[in-house]
């Protein structure tokens, strides 16, 4: 992706200096005061309860149109779970662990029942005692290790720690080598004492924390694996059956294993004592965590580990908030903008997400001011708060997939926010396209920490978009261009109470964002964004950036093309050091296709965050409204053509060919997926078929560009 960090000549409109001067740090704490209040996991009273307070706040600004709308889903609750450590020839129990989280005195809502849930959504039941084997973070390679060094899964009960893929892929590459259960624990590497003091101490997640979080294989195909809103079966939507998506053995999170360095705790964490007594060979460097002892892999010896889980699914809605700001455009020109944030959470998810709810509530205050002085934007704005992102992105997924054929088919973007504020670190992801835009808004916005602009703050790495979040059914599975941001605590690792008890307002106030500085930058960040893309004339989307990425995305694939450092001539294809490539021959389908959109986008000047385009630069130019309104048509839907109605190879749901999250990565993206994937499973012709398909689709998207086809 190219570094797009650079002047830009953007200035705040009357408009826009109306709107910034509306969200503020103060009514940014008394919105996530309150939803931290309780617990509200998705289709429990609580999320209904939270629900109606976005409803009534939105409607309290005077945004025209605000429905709470139930969406019907398969949920996932804990009823009760135990883990115990026993000798294999007395059944004598060794350790019992506690499943639960401490309470603190500095975290007043730390004593809630939910304390003792800790659990994975979407896992079965289950009751099995089996030999426990270490797989490191549970990926293919990590498997592929294993065996290389004699030890089996097949038969055992999996433990893997956090990070490097999304949990519920370590529950399925468990599964498909034959584990009998998998227990998921965090280790002090990824986001405890080893990167810095434990919470209440410091931001750090302490010793008895847990990451809960849904074990559906998000990389197949995200939303409801049921599919109980939609008239379609989840065989047709998806591609897989219901029990193809969520896994088959018991799944289970445990505490952190370390011993806690917090001055007010010294208690182990339930994963300890059964790393500990795994035995067996030493683990390879790669698989070693933070712990003051050596790993090892196991199979244990003289122990087995007893592992009950007992949760229980039911189809019963969860509740979407849609807030509508109509827009002046007949609805033949318009074309909406959607923004929208999850609302549910674990237990209080003060980061994660009402961080964004509670910046969405001011921007919502921001567009109310604007109402009010009788404003009414160029193309309608959608405000939404989605329920069920939890447990795969259910209500998003499903109001997506219900208007694709309606206010969905012409909308000009997503912008997404999921976990607003951690910290202070900017991270944005974002289709190309919108680069321009980003930077221009960045460039507008003040960084709290430094009095310059967020964008000297900002690193300038425009990244991709995999899944993970409610933005998956809007970019990958219809096309529409997208942008994702969020404050970071850290650059290289997830914050660290996410999805514990801990995720509170207290952590917030106290660690995240005391002040809620980036709270109110947040908002105005997601407002501008929002009112450029509603306001200009021509759209802000940038086609030479989009060319950009697309030379970048090829260049990815030339070390697996480029055979020049074993000795092979360009024509060779197949394993070339024992990794599969495709040779250069191979890729001049896409080199051409990538070079005929870069032409295309090189016909126009691409905006600089506040309009431009292809063909004309800018509306004064179009000798009417029908040649604005064609030009912004060829903007707009350009992402479009990057779909594929068959969809990726293996999973239809996912249909964007330029990225998707990669299939045993389940968060990160990966660019040209099809070809990529193809690759990484030794298939040659496949990848070489793939590469057609992708330079179809761009060469598609270059003839549309420049408006010598007709319209999708």
């Amino acid at each position: 992706m190219p570094n797009i960090r650079q002047p830009s000549s953007c200035i705040l409109s009357k408009l826009e200096q109306t709107f910034v001067d509306v969200p503020s740090a103060e009514g940014a704490r008394e919105s996530l005061q309150h939803i931290t209040s309780k617990p509200h996991v998705a289709g429990t009273p609580g999320d209904l309860e939270m629900a109606q307070y976005v409803h009534d706040r939105f409607s309290s600004f005077g945004i025209p149109s605000v429905e709470v709308q139930p969406v019907n889903a398969l949920l996932s609750n804990p009823i009760q779970s135990s883990l115990e450590l026993v000798d294999s020839n007395s059944g004598s129990v060794l350790f019992t662990a506690s499943l639960s989280e401490d309470t603190l005195d500095l975290d007043t809502t730390s004593d809630t029942w939910l304390r003792n849930h800790t659990y994975n959504g979407y896992s079965p039941s289950g009751d099995v005692t089996a030999p426990l084997v270490y797989a490191n973070y549970g990926r293919p390679e990590d498997f592929r290790e294993l065996e290389g060094m004699g030890v089996s899964v097949d038969g055992a009960i999996v433990i893997v720690r956090y990070g490097h893929c999304f949990r519920g892929l370590k529950a399925m590459n468990a599964q498909a080598r034959g584990a009998v259960g998998t227990i998921i624990y965090s280790d002090p590497q990824q986001d405890g004492f080893k990167r810095g003091p434990t919470y209440p101490d410091g931001g750090w997640r302490p010793s008895s924390s847990v990451q809960r979080g849904s074990c559906q294989f998000n990389s197949l195909c995200a939303g409801d694996p049921s599919r109980a809103a939609n008239p379609r079966s989840v065989e047709k939507v998806c591609g897989f059956s219901k029990e193809e998506l969520v896994p088959a053995i018991p799944v289970m999170p445990i505490s952190q294993s370390s011993k806690s360095h917090s001055s007010s705790s010294h208690q182990y964490g339930d994963a300890e004592p059964l790393l500990r007594a795994l035995g067996g060979e030493a683990a390879p460097d790669r698989f070693q965590g933070g712990l003051d002892f050596s790993y090892t892999v196991g199979p244990s010896s003289g122990t087995m580990v007893k592992m009950v889980v007992e949760n229980e699914e039911h189809v019963g809605p969860v509740w979407n908030v849609i807030g509508t700001v109509p827009g002046a455009l007949p609805e033949g020109l318009d074309r909406p903008v959607v923004l929208g944030n999850h609302r549910d959470a674990w237990v209080f998810g003060a980061v994660d997400p009402n961080s964004g709810t509670a910046s969405l509530i001011e921007l919502a205050r921001g567009l109310g001011a604007l109402l009010a002085e009788g404003w009414k934007p160029m193309r309608t704005i959608i405000l939404c708060s989605w329920s069920g992102e939890e447990l795969g992105m259910l209500g998003s997924t499903a109001w997506g997939e219900e208007h694709a054929e309606g206010i969905l088919a012409n909308a000009a973007a997503y912008l997404n926010v999921d976990s607003a504020v951690s910290g202070h670190i900017l991270r944005v992801k974002a289709t190309p396209s919108l680069g321009g835009l980003v930077k221009g808004v960045l460039t507008d916005v003040q960084d709290p920490d430094s009095g310059g602009s967020l964008l000297d703050a900002w690193s300038g790495d425009l990244q991709m978009l995999g899944s993970g979040s409610d933005y998956a059914v809007f970019l990958a599975h219809l096309g529409i261009a997208t942008v994702d941001f969020e404050f970071q605590q850290d650059e290289a690792a997830e914050y660290g109470v996410y999805h514990s008890i801990y995720d509170s307002f207290s952590w917030v106030d106290n660690y995240g964002d005391p002040g809620f500085r980036y709270f109110q930058a947040a908002s105005r960040v997601w407002g501008l964004l929002a009112l450029r893309l509603a306001t200009s004339d021509v759209l802000p989307f940038d086609p030479p950036l989009q060319a950009a990425a697309l030379q970048d995305y090829v260049n990815a694939l030339s070390p697996r093309a480029s055979s020049s450092s074993s000795g092979s001539s360009d024509e060779d294809a197949g394993n070339v050091g024992g990794s599969l490539v495709l040779s250069e021959t191979d890729l001049v389908p896409l080199k051409d296709a990538v070079e005929a959109f870069r032409a295309a986008a090189d016909k126009g000047a691409g905006s600089d965050g506040g309009g431009g385009g292809v063909g004309v630069d800018s509306a004064a130019e179009a000798a009417d409204w029908l040649e604005v309104a064609d030009l912004n048509e060829r903007l707009a839907m350009t992402e479009r053509r990057f779909l594929v109605d068959e969809g990726l190879p293996g999973r239809q749901w996912f249909r964007h060919v330029l990225q998707a999250p990669g299939l045993y990565l389940g968060y990160a993206a990966e660019s040209f997926p099809g070809i990529t994937q193809a690759l990484s499973d030794g298939d040659l012709e496949l990848a070489q078929e793939q590469v057609h398909v992708a330079a179809a689709r761009i060469e598609d998207a270059a003839t549309f560009l420049t408006g010598d086809e007709g319209r999708r």
